[in-house]
């Protein structure tokens, strides 16, 4: 059965806004998108004085960190981790499980983020998310000669074969992820892109987030290398040296269109180079503030053609799981950001770092009815997606395959 959801404003994201516009869904797909009038076949709801668009992509989570929301200040990165590592591994503290990625994921939905980038260190709690209606990738962590597996590429591999029991069809996939080039063994880096190459399944790393591991990777010196010492990981000792792009065209890893987390300290070369792989890279605006980065170079990279779009991180570096507070977050911080492009890079630029911008991201005709609805405000811009980013509504409604998942 068809049915027809009105709105004050439709922001199908790819083309223009849509006064009183309306969203036709059947079978959990969408059938029509256009005015109000022009669409009339069905069981129509007017959903009333209010903005409606896709679900919010999050491109970049650990929301099995979840549980540590606010148990660490904002301090620089390897001081908070730290810090993170004796809560995880010490008494007393939290842990990491079910509860804490189910909760992270209930969050999400109700922050109108419908498709998430899920990192799971140990891939014990991808099952666990087959419960959240919530679209998911969950790419499985690697970190060579770490206490847990997945800890060399073999594990990896084992692991990755364990976990696609898991999967559902189109809403829970695998990935892998090599967790940075200074926590993973150069043969392990080679042999998780020939993984994903294998499986076709998604690659995500954490890349140049600090400007420690910049001087590492091209030197072999810097704090980086004291620390990697006293974890005694084997990469401690690699002798392979260059650039983070460099790097990963080395091993072959920007073949595979890869979705790089963070990319905070590279160089103008490193943006054009990175702009021919058609790689994606993942910018994480509050967390980003809370390690006190210098400032991304997200607007060049977009200007040089790189696909660039937005992830929260973990909550313990971040507040909320939000996209939507993220995207007010550069508003403010960047006011002359265009509202519309901010929200491409919460939307349909996420679900292409993803792979799924064939099917999620804008609302078109065939995608499938991932939405979410936001009140107008009254108070605020007249132009829609200026009134969404400049104000201060919350999410009140999402759907997800055409079913509603949250109601006010």
């Amino acid at each position: 059965m068809t049915i027809v959801y009105k709105a004050r404003w439709v922001l199908p994201i790819e083309g223009l806004p849509i006064d009183n516009g309306a969203i036709a869904v059947d079978e959990g797909r969408l059938v029509d998108v256009g005015k109000a009038r022009a669409i009339s076949a069905g069981t129509i709801h007017d959903l009333g004085d209010c903005i409606l668009l896709p679900g919010f992509v999050n491109a970049h989570t650990h929301l099995e960190l979840s549980c540590y929301r606010g148990m660490v200040p904002p301090m620089p990165l390897w001081e908070w981790f730290e810090r993170l590592m004796t809560l995880i591994y010490g008494p007393g503290g939290p842990k990491p499980g079910q509860e804490s990625v189910l909760a992270g994921a209930a969050e999400s939905l109700a922050a109108g983020v419908t498709c998430v980038g899920d990192i799971s260190r140990t891939g014990v709690h991808i099952a666990t998310l087959r419960s959240s209606p919530i679209r998911k990738v969950c790419f499985l962590e690697l970190i060579s000669g770490a206490m847990q597996p997945p800890n060399d590429a073999a594990s990896l591999a084992a692991m990755l074969d364990q976990a696609m029991t898991a999967c559902q069809p189109d809403v829970l996939r695998l990935g892998v992820s090599p967790h940075t080039l200074y926590t993973v063994t150069w043969s392990d880096l080679c042999k998780a892109g020939d993984l994903a190459r294998e499986r076709r399944v998604p690659l995500t790393i954490h890349l140049a987030e600090t400007s420690d591991e910049v001087e590492w990777l091209v030197h072999g010196t810097g704090p980086l290398a004291d620390m990697l010492s006293k974890w005694k990981l084997p990469c401690a000792s690699s002798s392979i040296r260059g650039s983070a792009i460099e790097l990963l065209k080395m091993a072959g890893l920007l073949r595979l269109k890869p979705l790089l987390a963070h990319v905070n300290y590279i160089s103008s070369r490193e943006v054009a180079s990175l702009a021919a792989s058609q790689a994606t890279v993942v910018w994480c605006p509050r967390s980003h503030r809370f390690f006190g980065h210098e400032p991304h170079r997200w607007q060049k990279m977009l200007a040089a053609g790189i696909n660039v779009c937005i992830g929260t991180d973990s909550l313990a570096s971040n507040e909320t799981l939000s996209i939507l507070d993220e995207l007010r977050f550069v508003r403010r911080s960047v006011p002359a950001a265009e509202p519309d492009l901010l929200l491409e890079m919460g939307t349909i630029r996420g679900a292409k770092g993803l792979g799924l911008d064939a099917r999620i991201g804008t609302l078109q005709l065939g995608k499938w009815a991932d939405f979410a609805v936001v009140p107008w405000d009254a108070h605020g811009p007249r132009l829609p997606a200026a009134n969404l980013l400049d104000g201060n509504q919350c999410v009140t409604r999402v759907w997800i395959g055409g079913d509603e998942i949250r109601r006010p």
